[in-house]
């Protein structure tokens, strides 16, 4: 097999290491994590090395280690507490009767939404462009905005939407009216200030790694999550891979941006008030879904967990072997440093 990366593959030091994201305010605003999931494997890969945690804080330091094939586990609510089932009325008895499929590169799901007036030429379609203007994020092409239809509620006039290209490309600072049109359907509709009625959700895409039907736990690829690799483009033969031909692993292992979903997203009415609804993500069958709780590392996926780690000594965790799109997770409360070494090799195809 060919080696294609070598040497020190990833580092972080909890409360220390810097990351970033496109909804902070200042231009260089920069924030710190206690718990990082540190290193991807490429597609058609495999990684086999060590890890190496060294604490010189001055004290003891717990550390924990996951091997993990998400970014985020996002934990449904209870089922009394969801909508009832839109074929029956009734309510849900187990998680199994939600949908949610994974493990593919067309398995998304989204909690971002737009409630909509002034229909024309309509319906939307599911998997078409969705365009429209916002001055607030720049002037000129800066202002386009672009997403990907993932759901078309018609009877509630609502679009749930993914791949946005701005984060924030559904805020405005500014009571006005915008204008939606699709690329595919030529349909078109607004929100604003002469909709009452209307609103927008600034949630979260993605791609469902797994749905665990027995908890109701969505298994999610946050696209706004980037290590080595960039999740917004995850499964697409990896030209997302941060490769380094002269083995500069250093510019892999700091190009460090995410922005988590949590059990609130910011909503804004056709005024331009915010409020913070409960996240609620939309499954196959279009049923909106409130989540109670989102973590990066489920319990089961720990190998090292509570591991206290003497001042000036280093712990060694060797024999890591991971495949494609599985990954490192750590977590401290104290500023070690961890480092992975070892080798990314190209996998052989299955015969």
């Amino acid at each position: 097999m060919a080696t294609k990366q070598n040497g020190v593959l990833a580092t972080f030091t909890p409360t220390v290491s810097k990351y970033t994201n496109k909804t902070t305010e200042a231009a260089l605003g920069q924030i710190t994590a206690s718990a990082w999931m540190m290193y991807t494997v490429p597609a058609a890969t495999l990684m086999s090395g060590k890890l190496l945690v060294s604490n010189n804080t001055g004290g003891a330091a717990t550390i924990n280690v996951g091997l993990v094939e998400q970014t985020e586990v996002l934990q449904l609510d209870a089922l009394g507490s969801q909508p009832n089932d839109p074929g029956t009325g009734q309510s849900y008895t187990g998680y199994g009767q939600l949908s949610f499929p994974s493990g593919t590169a067309n398995d998304h799901t989204t909690s971002i939404a737009i409630k909509y007036a002034n229909l024309t030429n309509g319906p939307f379609q599911v998997g078409e462009t969705l365009s429209w203007t916002n001055t607030d994020r720049g002037a000129g092409a800066a202002s386009n905005m672009t997403a990907i239809i993932h759901y078309v509620d018609a009877a509630n006039s609502k679009l749930w939407i993914r791949n946005m290209t701005h984060p924030l490309g559904l805020q405005w600072n500014s009571a006005s009216d915008h204008n939606f049109s699709g690329g595919t359907s030529g349909a078109g509709c607004s929100i604003g200030t002469s909709y009452a009625g209307t609103t927008v959700n600034v949630g979260h895409s993605g791609k469902v790694r797994f749905y665990d039907s027995l908890t109701g736990r969505i298994f999610f690829n946050n696209f706004e999550f980037r290590n080595n690799l960039d999740y917004a483009h995850l499964y697409a033969n990896d030209a997302n891979e941060n490769r380094e031909q002269n083995n500069n692993n250093v510019n892999r292992s700091n190009g460090r941006i995410w922005r988590p979903v949590a059990t609130t997203t910011t909503e804004y009415n056709n005024a331009g008030s915010a409020s913070t609804p409960t996240t609620e993500f939309i499954d196959a069958n279009g049923v909106e879904l409130l989540i109670s709780s989102v973590a990066q590392c489920a319990a089961e996926q720990f190998i090292v967990q509570d591991k206290s780690v003497n001042d000036n000594d280093t712990y060694e965790l060797s024999g890591l072997v991971l495949g494609s799109h599985q990954s490192i997770f750590v977590s401290s409360s104290a500023a070690v440093t961890f480092n992975l070494i070892g080798f990314e090799e190209t996998a052989e195809a299955a015969s």
